[in-house]
């Protein structure tokens, strides 16, 4: 995509003009989607091509996209970032000779979607939606294919020459459920840091058979009480997403400079003692893994919380000069518009040691939640219960629907009183969090977890 030479003269430009450090993220990308219903409504097919470079002096930076790689508009650009910054012109620094990384792949491709015809995506595409109209109650079905093949390269003044290349697949389902002039509709996502042998095991039609069955159950159900009860979440991205949203987005570098939850707590109780909780990078497989991260560091695991004393951070290069901390690979973005920052990758709670039925059969009342629909992080969270039963004398009674938990992280992570014993991966393979450097692919897992006592709104009445 570019030449070493090329960017060696344009960071030593750079460099010479004030900078104390330069990068250039170089991105090549074909994007495929196809949607599909009753037919085939739309195939398209984009190619992205471009670089960033991003500039650093001290703890300000600047960050400038373009498509012309040609040197002259490299130079043009980083006389931008360097305005951006205040820069003198009057640096002195000399870009180090390139070392290219080398570092396995976790996430290999046997068969990449780029090497098959449409017709065997459409295929996938038309057997889903037929697997939908034959269930019970289903009147439509949307589903929609995409493909994504990312070609990166990182080159910065520090010497970092480090390539990869990430191959994602993803299918989407949007059912409709109908039963006595009501209905209901959402979407659920099959995700793989795959190729097309993702979709050999049918586990995408499971995925889809599961959101059916939930959206069956939501039709007549009762509203969930607003009400203080134990809320038992289930093991997978229930458990994950929580931690997700209630501490994890408060533990990167980021919220951290803007006054974050946690940054004075390093080597304290932040959590209840049952709490470990780990962000990995490196996992195979797993959706948010990659050789490198968007800065060019190795991935790597990060242990966040230890049986709940805070341990670390995520932090990208500019979050770890500003607050005086290691860099953990966490720096990343959407695309080659975006600069870097801090971000979660595949987040989990480890498996504990309590009995998973236990914590149901003990509750007098509570509620139980087997999917979350989305959240918001921050000092405050909210999580969407998409699917919920409530709990009444260790039993397990109906689904309720609209039920929406809310907290402080620091408060109600050291309410969880349990902790199971079996760790589930992410259903579906993984989702996509977006923030200031894009959307990003991530997966949150875990084993079944239960809150002592959790805020939970709703419009209807205790049952």
């Amino acid at each position: 995509m570019l030449s070493t030479a090329t960017a060696n003269a344009v960071f030593a430009y750079a460099l010479r003009g004030g900078a104390d450090f330069a990068e250039l993220f170089l991105e090549d990308r074909d994007d495929v989607s196809i949607d599909c219903a009753e037919r085939i409504n739309e195939v398209s097919r984009m190619r992205s091509y471009g670089a960033g470079l991003y500039l650093l002096k001290g703890n300000s930076g600047a960050y400038v996209y373009l498509n012309d790689l040609s040197e002259p508009a490299l130079r043009r650009a980083a006389d931008d970032a360097l305005t951006l910054m205040g820069a003198s012109g009057e640096g002195n620094g000399t870009p180090r000779p390139f070392t290219v990384l080398n570092r396995e792949n976790p996430c290999p491709v046997i068969v990449s979607p780029s090497e098959v015809g449409q017709e065997r995506k459409i295929a996938l595409l038309r057997e889903a939606v037929q697997c939908a109209a034959l269930l019970p109650e289903v009147s439509r079905c949307q589903a929609t294919w995409f493909d994504r093949d990312q070609r990166v390269i990182l080159l910065n003044s520090e010497g970092v020459h480090a390539e990869d290349r990430r191959v994602t697949t993803r299918m989407r389902f949007i059912p409709v459920v109908s039963r006595g002039g009501e209905t209901a509709s959402s979407f659920t996502e099959y995700c793989a840091a795959a190729g097309m042998e993702a979709f050999e095991n049918g586990r995408h039609l499971e995925q889809l058979k599961t959101c059916c069955q939930r959206l069956r159950g939501s039709i007549g159900a009762p509203e969930a009480p607003s009400c203080r009860v134990p809320v038992v979440l289930e093991a997978g991205a229930c458990s994950g997403t929580f931690f997700h949203e209630a501490c994890g987005h408060q533990l990167e570098t980021r919220s951290l400079q803007e006054g974050g939850l946690f940054w004075d707590k390093r080597g304290r109780q932040i959590a209840s003692p049952k709490v470990t909780l780990i962000d990995d990078g490196t996992l195979k497989g797993m959706y948010g893994s990659a050789r490198f991260d968007d800065e060019g560091m190795a991935r790597q695991r990060n242990v966040l919380i230890e049986n709940g004393i805070l341990k670390g951070f995520m932090a990208d290069r500019l979050g770890a000069r500003r607050l005086g901390l290691e860099r953990t690979g966490s720096g990343r973005r959407q695309d080659y518009a975006h600069a870097p920052g801090p971000r979660m990758s595949n987040t989990f709670l480890a498996a504990g040691t309590d009995d998973d039925d236990a914590m149901i059969r003990d509750l007098d009342e509570g509620l139980y939640v087997t999917e979350i629909g989305g959240g918001t992080g921050g000092r405050e969270f909210t999580l969407l219960a998409a699917c919920a039963y409530w709990v009444k004398n260790g039993q397990i009674g109906p689904q309720v629907k609209g039920a929406i938990l809310v907290g402080r992280g620091d408060e109600t992570m050291l309410k969880i009183d349990r902790v199971g014993r079996t760790f589930v991966v992410e259903q579906g393979g993984g989702s996509f969090c977006g923030a200031d450097s894009g959307f990003i692919p991530t997966t949150t897992s875990g084993p079944r977890m239960r809150i002592a006592e959790m805020v939970v709104g709703g419009k209807g009445e205790k049952l």
